[in-house]
């Protein structure tokens, strides 16, 4: 049995990341994806026990911030999506 997507789903899936500045605030990333701030910064400084990619986060000014292209790029591999 092969179930369908619902229609729009596919482009759903793919405008999550759409019309984003190109770095976000650890709170604007929480709102986006529905995680805790402290999961944020358990990526922060254990990513790389959890294969977070190191460039995903850029300090400016003492605050971090973390780049959407990265982030959109990461989340797509960990869910089998290409993404060019």
């Amino acid at each position: 049995m092969t179930m369908n997507p619902a229609p729009g789903a596919e482009s759903e899936r793919f405008s999550l990341f759409e019309n984003l500045k190109a770095l976000l605030t650890p709170n604007e990333v929480c709102e986006l994806l529905g995680i805790s701030i402290k999961t944020i910064y358990d990526w922060k400084y254990r990513g790389a026990l959890r294969g977070v990619p190191r460039e995903l986060f850029v300090k400016l000014n003492r605050r971090l911030f973390i780049r959407t292209d990265i982030l959109r790029k990461w989340i797509f591999s960990q869910n089998g999506i290409y993404c060019p």
